[in-house]
């Protein structure tokens, strides 16, 4: 019997759909945000791929009785309940590295972007305004900026490069689980205490995974500790950063702007003071699914669920022990 594969959403890109029907596979789409319409298909699926913010919590993988594998739609794991998937003997896939590049590029257009007021440029240019007021306008460039990155993963490295190459800016970082020699080839400033690194920081990027250690790690503390007319920079997740401190570090003049590709929640309500202040630039979380990103991230999900549902170990387990226990579902 073809092993049957649930994708809570599409993928970003329906190569992955195709790669795994040619591997031999059923894939049942199940579009909505309803957790039992997804639980009731589940119920005899093999694999599970989930696309963010889709929750894959306890209780739902309690519907999967013969479920081996579930894979996440990029690195980040913060959606899915590895502890549990791991009690279950249900083995977790991510993909690392694969969106290094669309969100180290998507981070540097937020700078840009917020240095050079370009939503006010647009829309002034557009209304005819901007001939009147361009001349006061405070725009600034990149070039030579320190900039200070929380996080120096795959993605913190590719921008620290860029940064370096492009800009010839000054990097430092903040990661308390940075490889040594990472920091060396990118040639950053590793810094043990993230206040201090803030201090220095014209601009402050946010490249961290979402962990109960790094929520909410960016606040009213941390934002008063920037030089005054600093710029903030999130396209990592939108949980990193406390948006109310955001506002109110905006609207005293301390920050002098953001690019936010991902907020909390997702989308921001309307009324929301971010949305219609001034100094903000928004993309709508699309930092990681450019398209050529979006293929390699569809066949890296479909090679590992295939190779995990032929009782073999993919090539990024997030939880590896949970083929170890008695509870191991590992064909």
């Amino acid at each position: 019997m073809a092993p049957k594969v649930v994708c809570w959403r599409r993928m970003y890109d329906p190569s992955g759909h195709d790669l795994l029907r040619d591997a031999g596979a059923e894939v049942l789409v199940v579009d909505t945000t309803d957790a039992q319409e997804v639980a009731a298909a589940l119920k005899d699926a093999d694999a599970l791929w989930v696309r963010t913010p889709e929750r894959v919590t306890s209780d739902l993988l309690d519907a999967a009785d013969g479920l081996v594998v579930v894979s996440t739609s990029g690195f980040g794991t913060d959606n899915v309940d590895i502890q549990a998937a791991t009690e279950r003997g249900i083995l977790v896939v991510n993909h690392q590295g694969f969106g290094r590049v669309s969100v180290a590029e998507h981070s540097i257009m937020l700078m840009l972007a917020a240095l050079k007021k370009l939503i006010w440029c647009d829309q002034a240019t557009r209304d005819g305004s901007a001939w009147t007021e361009r001349s006061a306008m405070g725009i600034y460039e990149l070039e030579a900026k320190t900039v200070g990155l929380v996080g120096l993963g795959y993605i913190g490295a590719e921008l620290a490069r860029k940064l370096h190459l492009g800009f010839r800016c000054r990097v430092l970082a903040y990661d308390p689980y940075v490889n040594p020699r990472l920091s060396y080839a990118v040639d950053v400033e590793v810094h043990d205490d993230l206040e201090t690194m803030l201090a220095a920081c014209q601009v402050l990027c946010l490249c961290a995974e979402l962990t109960d250690q790094t929520r909410f790690m960016i606040g009213s503390k941390e934002l008063a500790a920037l030089p005054k007319g600093a710029v903030v920079v999130n396209a990592a997740r939108g949980e990193l950063l406390d948006l109310d401190a955001l506002v109110a570090a905006l609207d005293s003049g301390h920050v002098a702007a953001a690019g936010l590709d991902v907020v909390s929640p997702e989308p921001l309500p309307d009324g929301h003071p971010l949305l219609g202040h001034p100094n903000t630039v928004f993309t709508p979380h699309t930092a990681g699914v450019t398209a050529e990103a979006s293929a390699k991230l569809s066949q890296s999900a479909a090679d590992q669920i295939m190779t995990a549902l032929r009782g073999e170990h993919p090539r990024f387990p997030v939880n590896p022990e949970a083929w170890d226990g008695p509870a191991s579902r590992r064909p």
